[in-house]
C-alpha cells in the first residue's frame, strides 16, 4: 500500500521536546502516513510566530493539505495567533492547563522553558555530573571509577553500550560506566576480575548476531571481526556469561535507546534524579 503524505509542524517556545516528543509518539500509530515534520522551537515572538505561520500556509498551499501541528505555545496571544493559520492545531498546554488548574483551585504560572530549563540547577548538574561520568568511563575506561557507579553496562563491542549509558545520564541523572567484553574474556566465559567487585551493579546488553555483523562491516569491515561465525560466537559467549554470573541483560536490536534506557530502569530500580 502507498503510503500517504502529511506535512507536520512541532512548534514551541522553548527546546521543543514536549512538543517533540509528543507529537512523535502520537504520529508513530499511523504507519501507513508519511509524515515531513518541522520542529520549530523558540518561537516566542509576533515575529517568529508569523514566520511560522507562513511555514504552515505554504505547506498547505503546495499539498492541498492542513498540516498537522502540535504546539506548546504560553504566552496566548501568540497561541491564537498560530491557531489561525491553514492548520489542524492541536495545543498540547492549553488542552491541560484549565483542567489542572481547577483540579488544584489554582493559576498555573505560564512560565516558558520550565520543563526543560535549569530552574531545577540541582537536577540540570546532576545530569551534567552523570554524563561526564558517562564519557570519563566509555569502553571500559578508568575503571578505578567503577565504585561510583550506579550501573556498568557490559557487552560486546558495538552492542549499544555507549548512547544506553549516556542516555540513562542525560535522561535520569544515572552513573552509568560501560565495559566491552574483550576476545580473552568472552573465550574464557568468565566474568572480567575488573567486574567482579561491581558484580551488583551490573547489566548486559545483548544483540542479534546477524545484526552485529551488519553494524560491524559498516564501520569497520575488518575480515575476522566482522565475521557471521565470529558474532555468532561472541554473542553466544556474552549471553552464557550473563546467564553463568546472573547478570540481567536485554536485546537492543529492535529496540530504540528510549526503549532500552526505561527498560533498564524498571528492571534495576534505578531512580531518576530530578
Amino acid at each position: 500500500m502507498e503510503k500517504l503524505n502529511r506535512a507536520a509542524f512541532m512548534i514551541s517556545d522553548g527546546t521543543g521536546i514536549t512538543a517533540e516528543t509528543f507529537g512523535h509518539s502520537l504520529l508513530s500509530q499511523f504507519p501507513n502516513v508519511e509524515f515531513n515534520i518541522e520542529v520549530l522551537t523558540f518561537v516566542d515572538t509576533e515575529n517568529r510566530v508569523d514566520k511560522a505561520i507562513e511555514m504552515i500556509n505554504d505547506a498547505a498551499s503546495s499539498s492541498g493539505k492542513k498540516p498537522i501541528v502540535f504546539a506548546t505555545l504560553i504566552d496566548e496571544q501568540l497561541r491564537k495567533r498560530l491557531e489561525g493559520s491553514n492548520c489542524e492545531y492541536f495545543d498540547l498546554f492549553n488542552t491541560y492547563l484549565s483542567n489542572l488548574e481547577e483540579i488544584l483551585e489554582t493559576k498555573s504560572s505560564h512560565a516558558v522553558g520550565v520543563s526543560h530549563g535549569i530552574a531545577n540547577s540541582g537536577g540540570y548538574a546532576a545530569r551534567i555530573s552523570a554524563m561526564n561520568f558517562a564519557l570519563e568511563t566509555d569502553d571500559g575506561v578508568s575503571t578505578d571509577s567503577y565504585k561510583g557507579a550506579e550501573i556498568i553496562v557490559v557487552g560486546v563491542s558495538r552492542s549499544g553500550k555507549t548512547p544506553t549509558c549516556l542516555y540513562l545520564a542525560l535522561q535520569y541523572g544515572i552513573y552509568a560506566a560501560n565495559y566491552p567484553l574483550t576476545d580473552e574474556e568472552l573465550d574464557t566465559g568468565k566474568l572480567p576480575d575488573v567486574l567482579t567487585p561491581h558484580a551488583e551493579k551490573l547489566f548486559g546488553l545483548t544483540i542479534d548476531p546477524y545484526r552485529l555483523q551488519q553494524i560491524r562491516q559498516e564501520r569497520y569491515n575488518r575480515d575476522s571481526y566482522a565475521s557471521s561465525r565470529r558474532c555468532q560466537y561472541e554473542v553466544a559467549q556474552a549471553e552464557a556469561m550473563f546467564r553463568k554470573s546472573k547478570i540481567g541483560f536485554l536485546n537492543s536490536t529492535q529496540m530504540s535507546v528510549e526503549e532500552l534506557g526505561a527498560k533498564i530502569m524498571q528492571e534495576t530500580g534505578l531512580r531518576r534524579r530530578h
